[in-house]
């Protein structure tokens, strides 16, 4: 499975769930990222805080690891019962208490502008 957020994360560590507004989770460019920063989610971003969030599709990983400045993109394994997210997002994906890293894919996710509108297009308006 794939996770893709925060830098700098080691084969072996643990990715646990952080707050909404921990100040990681930020980019100029992203909405979603100041919304969340504030304090204040957009409507219709439903996601758990207290969840870890992982998928099958590696490329919609990527776009969350995007959300972060050079953001990592890390190959995972869930660790505690899996709760489907299938109805809210694009792709299969679930929720876990935590997520083991396994492997750093891309340890420095930075995509160019026209990348990142063709994610947002792509998956965020899906």
């Amino acid at each position: 499975m794939w996770h893709g957020g925060v830098p700098g994360l080691n084969a072996g560590d643990m990715i646990t769930p952080q707050a909404l507004n921990a100040g990681q989770h930020l980019r100029d460019d992203c909405p979603t990222c100041q919304a969340r920063a504030n304090g204040t989610p957009l409507a219709g971003d439903d996601n758990d805080p207290t969840l870890v969030y992982v998928t099958t599709d590696r490329e919609y990983a990527r776009l969350y690891a995007a959300g972060y400045p050079n953001g990592g993109l890390y190959v995972v394994e869930p660790v505690g019962e899996l709760v489907d997210r299938g109805a809210h997002d694009p792709v299969p994906s679930w929720g876990c208490e935590a997520a083991r890293v396994l492997s750093v894919y891309d340890p420095c996710v930075s995509p160019t502008a026209k990348e990142a509108r063709r994610m947002v297009r792509r998956w965020l308006n899906a």
